[in-house]
């Protein structure tokens, strides 16, 4: 076996095995299960404070300012 045929084995295991790890950690990521939030999202009509509160609730009291708000749809 020539010297250049050993040099291209060991590459092709080097990158084999590069490919093999990065195909591994990009797995991890998609593994991530995100659970679906049933909050709503509320904007202030007053000063215009973005928050959430309970998916149950139609309206919601602004932490801020404490106008009633009802929810944004999106």
């Amino acid at each position: 076996m020539l010297v250049s045929d050993i040099i291209f084995l060991l590459l092709i295991i080097l990158l084999a095995g590069w490919a093999g790890i990065a195909f591994y950690a990009r797995r991890q990521d998609v593994k991530f299960d995100h659970a679906a939030s049933h909050d709503h999202v509320f904007r202030c009509e007053r000063c215009e404070y973005v928050y959430t509160d309970d998916g149950d609730v139609e309206r919601s009291l602004c932490p801020e300012c404490g106008k009633m708000n009802n929810f944004k749809q999106f």
